[in-house]
C-alpha cells in the first residue's frame, strides 16, 4: 500500500513539474493557448492518477482542483469530461465508478470555483490560507463520496472510507498536503521566473536614474523601423554643476531629469541614459511634427523646473529613421543634430534633415560603431565578434576573407571568420604556432608590425605553424581551409601592454599585389583601434592565470617539500597534475635506462586492471615530447594516429610534458581530460615538470650524500670492530635486525635514519678505552670495569662533532647499555625514561652478542638466546620491544652463521661484570 501511495505522489510531483514548465516568462501569460495546454496537462494527470488508483486514490481530483481555482468551472469541467467518458468504457476495477467520478468532479468543481477568490494562485503564496483552504476544498468532496457509497450500497456496504485501505482523515490529509506541495512547487517556478526577470531588468537599467541603460539602448537601436524617431539629449554645462555643487547634487540633477522625462513622454516611449549626462528616447511610428512636439515638451519640462536644486537645460537632436538608412547612421545623424544644438547656443532642439538617399556608412564609421557597440558588451557574443571583423574587413582595401583570433587561456581562438568555413570558429592555435605563421623577428611580433605573404611563402608559413603545434597531417585542416586558393595574405598582431592579445588575418585570391605599404599602414591603424576594447579582457585573463600559477606553485612546493625519494616526487607530481589541470586521468611514464623505454609507473583515474604500458624509443607521442623537449597537446586523441591505444585510457584531449635535464631523461607526465588544453595549461605543466625535475635531482643528490655519509659511518663501525673483539659483521647484523624490529613497531623514516646512524657508531667511545682494558682476554676487575663503563658517554661526546648527527642517534650511543629496571649505565635510567630507539637497539645488540662465539665463550643457539631475551623482559629490556622482537624472530628466516673472534659484550651477564656486580 505504501509503494502505491508513494507512486501516486510521484505522479502528482510529475504533474507539478510539467505544469511549471508551461510558465516560461514573467509576468505569466494567460493566452487561450496557455489555458488549453494546461487543461490538457490536467486531463492527462487526472486520467493517470485515476487509472493508478490504490491508497490516495482521490489524488486524481488535485489537477481538477487547480484548474477550478485558477481558471474557473469550464476548464475544470473540460478536464473531468475525458476521465468520465473513459470510466464509461473501462470496468470499475480499472477506474473508480462513473458515478463516483461524476459526483467527485462536480463537487470539486463547484467548491473550487467558490473558493477561488480566497485561494488565489498568484504570488506570493499564502500558505496559512492554503492549510485551511485545502481541507475545506476536499473534505466535502470526500464526505459526500463516502455518504453516497454508504447510502447506495446499504448498511453492509462501504465503511466510512473514501478509498480502500485509508480512512477519511488520512485521505483528507494526503489530498490537502499534496495540494499545498503542488501549489508551493508551482509558485517556486513563478518566483524563479520573477527573480530572473528582475535580474534581467536590473542588468538593463541604469542604477542612478532608473531609466534603461546603454546596453538596452544598443539592443533596441537595431530594431528601428522607418518612421521611428531617435531623440538624443545632453545636459548643458553639467560639469559646472558637479564642480560648484558637488557630485551628490549632480546625481540628484540626473535623477530629477530622468523623473521629468518619464512624466513628460508618452506611455510606451522608451527612455535611456546612454552616457554620463546624455539621454535618448525612441519615438515609435511618430510623424516628425509630433516628434518635435514631444522633444520640445521634454526640454521645457527640464527648463521650467522650479523646485530645489540648480536649474539646468537640455540640448537635443532629433533624427527620423529612413527606409534606406541604417540604425547606426540614424544615431549618427541625431548626434550631429545634438552637436549643432550645442554649437547654436544650447537649450534648444535641432532636427536632422531627412535622408531619402542616405549613403551607407563609411568603413571608418562602421568600424567606430562596431567598436562602440563591442565595448558596451560585458560578454560579447558571436554576432558582436562577427560585426567587429566585418567592419575590420571593410577597412582593408582588397580583403576578400578574414579571421579574428583572440587570446583565450593562452591560445589564439578563432572568434570570427568571414568567407571561410564555419567550422573554423572556436578552433585553437597554440601561440608558438601563431607566431610561426606570422614569422619575422620577435620585436616585429610584439610591436604589432604587419606582414604580407605571397605565393610559396604562404605554404611554407602554414607548414611551419603546423610543425610548431606538433600537429599530425589529419589535424592540419585549420590551415588548409584558411589558405585554399589564397594568393596574398595580410596578418597583423593586435598588441596591448606589451602582449599580443589578438591576431587579424586578411586574405585575397586574385592576381597582382594589393596588400602594399599603404594597406599595411591601414592594418596597423586598425589593430590600434581594435586593441582598447580587447585589452581589459586580456588583462583579466593574465591576472587570473598568474593567480592560478602562483596557487599551483605553492601547492606543488608544499607537496614536494617532504618528498624524500624519487617515488615520493613522482607521486606528488602525478597527484598535483590531476588536481591543478582538472585531469580525468594522469600517467607518469618513468624512463628505464636499462631497456631505453618509457614505462608507466604511476596512474591515477585508470582502472586497476589497466596493463602496464612500455614504449620503446621513438614510439608514441611521449617520445615525440622528449624529442621536442616541450609540452605537446592533442585536442582529439581519437583522430591522432600517433597515440598508442591502451585499454582503460579515456578519449578526449591529452597533454604530454617531459621531465628532463640537459643531458638526462627522467620521464614523461601524461594528462588526459575531456575538454582541450590551452597554452595556460601547458605553461602550468611546464612549471610542474620543472619543479619535478628539480625535486628529483634534489632527492638524488640527497640520496648520494646519505649513501656517502652512511658508507663513512659503516667504515668507521667496521674499524671499531677490528680494534675490539667483535665478530666480523656484528655492526651490520645488529643494524639490519634493529631496523626490522623498528619497522615492525611502525617507526617513522626519521626515526629509522637516527637508529641507523646510532647503530653504526654505538661503540664509538671505545676508541678512548685503553687497549689493556679493551683487549683483556679475561674478566675485568672493578677499576677496569669503571673505565669500560665510560665508553657510552665518551661515544656521545665524540659523535656530537659529526655534522648532521641527530639528537636521537646520540641517544642510541649514550643509552644502549641502560636497563629497564634502572641498573644500567651511564645514567641509570629506567622504564620509559630510556629513549625508545636505545631500547630497541639494546635488545638486538644483546641477541647478537649472545649468539656470537667469543674467545672466552661459545655462541648460544638461537632458541637459547630467545629464551634469555624473554627471561630478561621487564628486567633488562622493554617488554613491548621484546614482544615485537620475538614476533619478528618467530617469522624471520634462519639467521646467517657467525664465526670469528668476538669481544665481550657488556650486557652479556657473568663474564665481563666485576666480581661484586
Amino acid at each position: 500500500m505504501l509503494t502505491i501511495l508513494l507512486s501516486n505522489l510521484g505522479l502528482v510531483a510529475l504533474f507539478s513539474y510539467a505544469l511549471g514548465l508551461t510558465y516560461r516568462s514573467w509576468p505569466p501569460t494567460q493566452t487561450p493557448r496557455d489555458i488549453a495546454l494546461r487543461t490538457l496537462l490536467g486531463v492527462i494527470a487526472t486520467l493517470a492518477l485515476a487509472l493508478h488508483g490504490g491508497p490516495g486514490g482521490h489524488l486524481y481530483l488535485i489537477p481538477l482542483a487547480l484548474l477550478a481555482l485558477r481558471y474557473g468551472p469550464l476548464p475544470s469541467a473540460l478536464g473531468a469530461t475525458p476521465v468520465i467518458l473513459t470510466g464509461l468504457l473501462l470496468p470499475d476495477s480499472m477506474l473508480p465508478g462513473t458515478r463516483d467520478l461524476l459526483l467527485d468532479s462536480v463537487t470539486l468543481t463547484v467548491l473550487g470555483t467558490l473558493l477561488s477568490p480566497h485561494l488565489r494562485l498568484d504570488l506570493p503564496p499564502d500558505h496559512h490560507r492554503l492549510w485551511w483552504g485545502a481541507p475545506l476544498l476536499f473534505a466535502p468532496t470526500l464526505l459526500i463520496s463516502a455518504l453516497t457509497d454508504r447510502w447506495l450500497d446499504g448498511p453492509g456496504g462501504a465503511a466510512w472510507t473514501a478509498t480502500p485501505g485509508l480512512n477519511l482523515p488520512a485521505e483528507l490529509l494526503i489530498s490537502s498536503v499534496s495540494v499545498v506541495l503542488l501549489h508551493s512547487a508551482l509558485h517556486s517556478r513563478l518566483h524563479l521566473l520573477r527573480v530572473s526577470a528582475t535580474f534581467r531588468a536590473e542588468a538593463h537599467t541604469d542604477v542612478l536614474t532608473g531609466l534603461s541603460n546603454r546596453r538596452q539602448f544598443d539592443q533596441d537601436l537595431p530594431f528601428l523601423q522607418p518612421g521611428d524617431h531617435l531623440l538624443v539629449m545632453d545636459l548643458d554645462h553639467f560639469k559646472r554643476v558637479n564642480d560648484e555643487y558637488g557630485h551628490t547634487e549632480g546625481d540628484a540633477v540626473l535623477r530629477r531629469v530622468a523623473r521629468l522625462l518619464r512624466g513628460t513622454l508618452r506611455p510606451g516611449d522608451p527612455a535611456y541614459r546612454i552616457g554620463g549626462e546624455e539621454f535618448a528616447v525612441i519615438l515609435r511610428a511618430t510623424p516628425t511634427p509630433q516628434a518635435e512636439t514631444v522633444a520640445l515638451r521634454c526640454l521645457n519640462a527640464v527648463r521650467q523646473w522650479t523646485g530645489d536644486g540648480p536649474a539646468v537645460t537640455l540640448s537635443a537632436g532629433l533624427a527620423c529613421h529612413a527606409p534606406n538608412d541604417t540604425p547606426l547612421r540614424t544615431h549618427q545623424r541625431a548626434d550631429e543634430a545634438l552637436y549643432a544644438a550645442k554649437e547654436g547656443g544650447r537649450d534648444g532642439l535641432r532636427v536632422s534633415p531627412p535622408a531619402p538617399d542616405a549613403a551607407p556608412l563609411t568603413p571608418e564609421l562602421s568600424l567606430r560603431a562596431a567598436l562602440t557597440h563591442f565595448q558596451s558588451l560585458h560578454d560579447p557574443g558571436p554576432d558582436a565578434w562577427h560585426d567587429l571583423l566585418l567592419a575590420a574587413c571593410q577597412s582593408i582595401p582588397g580583403a576578400e576573407t578574414g579571421s579574428l583570433h583572440v587570446v583565450e587561456q593562452g591560445d589564439f581562438v578563432t572568434r570570427a571568420q568571414m568567407g571561410l568555413p564555419g567550422d573554423l570558429l572556436g578552433q585553437r592555435v597554440p601561440p608558438n604556432a601563431q607566431r610561426a605563421w606570422h614569422g619575422g623577428p620577435d620585436d616585429h611580433w610584439l610591436g604589432g608590425h604587419p606582414r604580407v605573404l605571397r605565393g610559396y611563402a604562404i605554404g611554407a608559413a602554414a607548414r611551419a605553424a603546423s610543425a610548431a603545434a606538433f600537429q599530425p597531417a589529419s589535424e592540419r585542416t585549420h590551415w588548409k581551409a584558411r589558405l585554399e586558393g589564397v594568393t596574398e595574405t595580410l596578418g597583423v598582431p593586435v598588441t596591448a601592454d606589451g602582449h599580443v592579445i589578438a591576431y587579424l588575418n586578411f586574405d585575397r585570391s586574385g592576381p597582382g599585389v594589393v596588400f602594399g605599404a599603404a594597406t599595411q599602414e591601414v592594418a596597423v591603424g586598425l589593430a590600434a583601434q581594435v586593441a582598447p576594447p580587447l585589452a581589459p579582457r586580456a588583462r583579466r585573463e593574465r591576472e587570473a592565470q598568474r593567480t592560478r600559477e602562483l596557487e599551483a606553485l605553492v601547492q606543488i612546493s608544499a607537496a614536494l617539500r617532504d618528498a624524500r625519494t624519487s617515488g615520493d616526487v613522482t607521486h606528488a607530481i602525478n597527484s598535483m597534475a590531476h588536481v591543478a589541470l582538472n585531469a580525468r586521468q594522469t600517467i607518469f611514464m618513468r624512463y628505464d635506462p636499462a631497456s631505453d623505454t618509457l614505462v608507466s609507473s604511476l596512474r591515477e583515474g585508470l582502472p586497476a586492471e589497466t596493463p602496464t604500458l612500455s614504449l620503446r624509443r621513438g614510439h608514441g607521442l611521449s617520445w615525440a615530447a622528449v624529442t621536442a623537449r616541450d609540452v605537446i597537446r592533442v585536442n582529439n586523441m581519437d583522430a591522432d594516429p600517433r597515440i598508442v591505444r591502451v585499454a582503460g585510457v579515456a578519449n578526449g584531449a591529452s597533454m604530454l610534458a617531459p621531465l628532463q635535464t640537459a643531458d638526462r631523461l627522467l620521464g614523461v607526465l601524461i594528462v588526459i581530460r575531456t575538454h582541450p588544453f590551452g597554452e595556460n595549461d601547458a605553461q602550468l605543466a611546464r612549471a610542474l615538470a620543472a619543479q619535478g625535475v628539480t625535486a628529483l635531482e634534489r632527492t638524488e643528490r640527497i640520496r648520494a650524500i646519505e649513501q656517502g655519509r652512511e658508507g663513512i659511518l659503516a667504515a668507521l663501525g667496521r674499524a671499531l670492530e677490528a680494534r675490539d673483539f667483535e665478530t666480523r659483521g656484528h655492526t651490520t647484523r645488529v643494524l639490519n635486525l634493529t631496523l626490522q624490529v623498528a619497522r615492525r613497531m611502525n617507526l617513522s623514516p626519521d626515526q629509522l635514519e637516527a637508529l641507523r646512524d646510532g647503530a653504526y657508531l654505538h661503540d664509538l667511545g671505545k676508541v678512548q678505552v685503553p687497549d689493556a682494558v679493551l683487549l683483556k682476554p679475561g674478566p675485568l676487575n672493578a677499576d677496569e670495569w669503571a673505565v669500560m663503563r665510560q665508553h657510552a658517554q665518551a661515544g656521545e661526546e665524540l659523535a656530537r662533532h659529526i655534522p648532521g648527527f641527530s639528537r636521537h642517534a646520540l641517544q642510541v650511543i649514550r643509552h644502549h647499555h641502560e636497563r629497564w629496571d634502572g641498573s644500567g649505565y651511564p645514567d641509570g635510567l629506567s622504564g620509559a625514561a630510556i629513549p625508545l630507539l636505545a631500547r630497541i637497539f639494546t635488545v638486538c645488540d644483546v641477541f647478537d652478542a649472545l649468539t656470537s662465539a667469543r674467545p672466552y665463550k661459545r655462541g648460544w643457539s638461537v632458541p637459547e638466546a630467545l629464551a634469555e631475551i624473554r627471561c630478561q623482559s621487564g628486567a633488562a629490556f622493554d617488554p613491548q620491544v621484546v614482544q615485537a622482537f620475538l614476533e619478528y624472530m618467530n617469522g624471520s628466516p634462519t639467521l646467517p652463521s657467525r664465526g670469528g673472534p668476538a669481544s665481550i659484550h657488556p650486557n652479556v651477564p657473568r663474564t665481563d661484570h666485576p666480581p661484586d656486580a
